[in-house]
This record gives C-alpha cells, sequence and structure tokens, in this order.
C-alpha cells in the first residue's frame, strides 16, 4: 500500500473529506484512513487510480504521495528530507501553510532545498522533473511527490451567472460535482437529478462522463436549461418529480437540489407533499445498494426514513443568515 494526502479545500467543513474518501473507496481495491488534519486528509491504499481522482475532485487542491510526516519544525524536518531516497531528477518544492500553522511556507521550502542541495540535487524552478509538496498543518509537515493536480480553475468558468441560462439560487459547480462524488456513481452510468432547473448538477455529471438525466416540471426551465446543455451528452425532459418516467430500480444514483427560497416555484398541494411523493419514487427507481444525495433547506430524516432510505451521512451549508442547506448523503 501506498500513503497519499489530499490537500483539501477550506470552504467547507466536512465535505472536502467526504468526497475524497468516498472516491478513494471505488479507485482502490483496499484503503484505510490514517489521519485526518485541518484541510489534509491521509489514507493508505492499494491501486489507487489518482488520475481519475484528478479529473473528479472539487474539494481538493491537488493529491501528494507521501515520504514523510515529521513535527513541524525546521530540524525535525531537515532530519526528515535527509532520509529521502528520491530519484536523480530535477526538483521543484512548494509548501502550504493551513491557516495559522508554523512553520511559514517559505522557511519549509528553504530548508527542503537545503538539504537536498547537500545531497547532490538540484532544483529547476521552470522545467522541473519531480514536484515535491508540502502541507503545514495542525504541528505536523507532510511531505511528497505531487501524484495529481485538480483543476479548480475550471469550475470557476463555470458558475452559474456565466451560463447562457441563469436562475437564481442554484448549486455553485464545485458544490455540485462534489455531491455526485459522494454518491460514487461511475462513468457510463445513470444519474438523475429530478429538479434539474438550469441543469448546473446534471453539466458536472457529463463532463465526467457520466449519464446526465433530468427531469424539470416547468417547460421554462427546460427551455433554458437546453442552451446550458449544448454539446453535452445528456437527456432533459419535462415532467413531475412524483411520477418519475423510470422502471424500477433503473437509476444507479441521484442528486437533487429540492426547491426552496423565493425564485423557487412549488407545482404541487404543499411543499411537504412534494418531497414526501418525490422521494418515494426515487426509492421506486434507484437501484438497491446505490446511493443519492437530496438538499433541502429544513431537516427531513423522517421523509426519507419513512420511504426506506437509510441515511449515510448529514451535511450542512450556511448559504447566508436565512438559509442553511441540509445535505443527506443517503442509500437505497
Amino acid at each position: 500500500m501506498k500513503t497519499y494526502a489530499f490537500e483539501l479545500s477550506g470552504e467547507h467543513e466536512t465535505l472536502p473529506r467526504s468526497e475524497a474518501l468516498a472516491l478513494v473507496e471505488t479507485n482502490s481495491t483496499s484503503f484505510s484512513e490514517i489521519a485526518f488534519m485541518d484541510q489534509c486528509l491521509i489514507v493508505e491504499a492499494e491501486d489507487l487510480d489518482v488520475d481519475a481522482l484528478g479529473r473528479r475532485l472539487a474539494m481538493t487542491h491537488r493529491i501528494i504521495e507521501v515520504l514523510a510526516i515529521c513535527n513541524a519544525d525546521l530540524d525535525a524536518l531537515a532530519r526528515s528530507v535527509s532520509l529521502l531516497d528520491l530519484p536523480r531528477r530535477k526538483y521543484m518544492v512548494r509548501a502550504r501553510r493551513i491557516k495559522d500553522a508554523t512553520p511559514p511556507a517559505d522557511a519549509v521550502e528553504h530548508e527542503v532545498g537545503r538539504v537536498l542541495f547537500q545531497k547532490g540535487y538540484r532544483a529547476d524552478l521552470s522545467n522541473p522533473e519531480m514536484v515535491l509538496r508540502a502541507i503545514i498543518t495542525a504541528g505536523k509537515i507532510v511531505i511528497g511527490r505531487e501524484a495529481a493536480c485538480t483543476d479548480r480553475n475550471s469550475f470557476e468558468a463555470r458558475r452559474p451567472h456565466l451560463k447562457p441560462f441563469f436562475h437564481p439560487g442554484v448549486l455553485m459547480p464545485r458544490m455540485a460535482r462534489a455531491l455526485i462524488n459522494l454518491t460514487q456513481v461511475q462513468s457510463d452510468e445513470i444519474l438523475l437529478d429530478p429538479f434539474a432547473g438550469t441543469c448546473g448538477i446534471l453539466i458536472e455529471a457529463c463532463l465526467i462522463g457520466i449519464q446526465g438525466v433530468g427531469i424539470e416540471v416547468q417547460s421554462r426551465l427546460v427551455k433554458g436549461a437546453l442552451c446550458n446543455l449544448h454539446g453535452l451528452e445528456c437527456s432533459l425532459l419535462i415532467g413531475d418529480a412524483k411520477r418519475l418516467p423510470f422502471q424500477e430500480s433503473s437509476i444507479d444514483a441521484a442528486v437533487l437540489d429540492t426547491p426552496y427560497g423565493r425564485s423557487a416555484k412549488i407545482l404541487a398541494d404543499s411543499k411537504e407533499l412534494l418531497l414526501k411523493e418525490s422521494i418515494r419514487e426515487l426509492f421506486r427507481t434507484i437501484k438497491p445498494g446505490r446511493r443519492m444525495v437530496i438538499v433541502a433547506d429544513s431537516p427531513i430524516e423522517a421523509l426519507l426514513s419513512n420511504a426506506g432510505f437509510r441515511i449515510i451521512q448529514k451535511h450542512t451549508d450556511r448559504v447566508h443568515r436565512s438559509l442553511t442547506r441540509q445535505i443527506f448523503l443517503c442509500s437505497r
């Protein structure tokens, strides 16, 4: 087994770790979590497909193959680096300090470079053959070789207001991708969003090779969302989430952001009835043992349990003073 460190983003307290673990589980033959420090998850994994994780992860900056973990002081760092058996390649070292952790990142970079220079290694900042990364967090320094780096900038280009069709109250792309990854849905499998809206969730699914299928009750939103889906392999239907047009146990996973807020339009006798019947339909159509993520603006544990779902995780996401999203990861 190899040891890997995930340099997590700080945009959410719990989702980055859960997203990374969900993908590690499905992209390795076996794994175990070794430690979780502030914005740093360390796992041991067998045959981990780091390239696949790098293409999918939304709330991780990079994945590092761990070479050493030491106390967060320069003497301990020097001792650890002096023991490393690295290939004779030109290198670059970069460190990231999490919050108020010490020592400073530039001091760590300088110390690693000093020790490696004494061992006969040569740095090359413009065209390195090997990138070394250090994470300074929670009284420790984690150092290793960069194994994968996520393209987080691409999510910025897909922000909702930059798409051809915009409607307020939608999930940001990184959040949508992270929720998809929590379901552990694989390439070429089917992911359903029965409240598709402007199709932000489905776009993120399609970009990683998942077959996105959306249901949206408002024809105006469907017409606009089709502009957002241009060039993507995705199915979008006008329909009712309370009466899904699918056979029993035919869907591999589902991610849905339920209607709430002033911009939401409820086409049902009540929002509670809409959620109750929609969740019941999702239980009917999702395959046994597979996962669903549902986002709501209030606790819905009873509705999920009564429909037959098992709640695996619950996360909260404070959007503003009057809205805190409740995020439920469930198993059919």
